[in-house]
């Protein structure tokens, strides 16, 4: 997906001002806005493979799949805006997510703890993060809530229409994002760290759907999965489970997650890929 540059044609005179531009998330007025993208450049460079002949990550749309070294991006913020992304929640996060080596450090980091709760018959581990220091909990929210509100504020999608619809919650996450107000009182964040090799570094942009009383997003990336509840309607068990408010900022870390979402990626490919393609290099 490409984006042309800005141009300014109008002219009203030798002393003309070109036009400003508003940032979307501080919405003061610029000369020229930045190429932000939708999933943080840093994701794009952990899912190329560097020892294959073409490294770049394969892109799997509703038209083809090709590996493209494209990448999501569009004339959204100012440049304060985006270093304010950078030091509030990217840095921290692509730095402790699944890495082009394998390196995994927030899993280092969780395998020398014992888990909180880890139930004999589940393959899934909770850990409260605010009882270890090493993790970042305010980072972690911050990047998550960052990539979901780009993706309610541009017609990201192929078909010209914005994945993200965070209705009156939008300009709450806004103002959060600007450290204005709260993390909003009626939206609930899980973050989940993905254990298993097969698909570890899966990722799409954030998708979803109302369900039931509620609207459900979802973003995996490499190593790790955010999901977004927003209503009033949240049930308990997924306020529970918020890794802003719930009690000790819960942090799961389970391998259920992968067959879900090879499945997921396998159903879109028999809808939308050409038989003779193979893109399972995902």
């Amino acid at each position: 997906m490409f984006f042309a540059p800005f141009l300014s044609s109008l002219y009203m005179g030798a002393g003309a001002v070109p036009a400003m531009e508003q940032c979307k998330l501080c919405l003061n007025h610029v000369a020229k806005l930045e190429d932000s993208h939708f999933l943080s450049k840093g994701i794009y460079k952990r899912l190329r493979d560097d020892k294959e002949k073409n490294p770049n990550p394969w892109q799997i749309t509703p038209k083809t799949a090709v590996q493209t070294s494209d990448q999501m991006k569009a004339r959204l913020l100012c440049r304060d805006c985006e270093q304010r992304f950078c030091k509030l929640g990217e840095n921290w996060v692509l730095s402790n997510c699944l890495q082009k080596d394998c390196g995994f450090p927030l899993a280092s980091i969780l395998s020398l703890i014992p888990p909180d709760v880890s139930p004999a018959q589940n393959h899934t581990k909770l850990y409260y993060a605010s009882k270890i220091p090493e993790i970042n909990v305010s980072a972690l929210a911050y990047f998550a809530v960052s990539i979901f509100w780009r993706g309610s504020i541009h017609p990201w999608n192929h078909d010209g229409t914005i994945p993200v619809k965070l209705g009156p919650y939008q300009e709450q996450f806004r103002q959060y994002l600007l450290g204005m107000q709260a993390f909003p009182k009626d939206c609930s964040l899980c973050v989940v760290l993905r254990e298993g090799k097969e698909i570890d570094r899966l990722t799409y942009p954030p998708v979803g759907q109302r369900k039931g009383t509620f609207h459900l997003y979802r973003f995996p990336m490499p190593g790790l999965a955010f999901t977004l509840a927003v209503s009033r309607n949240i049930p308990p068990s997924h306020r529970e489970m918020c890794f802003v408010h719930g009690r000790g900022n819960p942090l799961f870390v389970t391998s259920c997650l992968e067959p879900l979402l090879l499945d997921e990626a396998r159903k879109f490919v028999q809808r939308h890929v050409k038989p003779h393609v193979n893109p399972f290099m995902l």
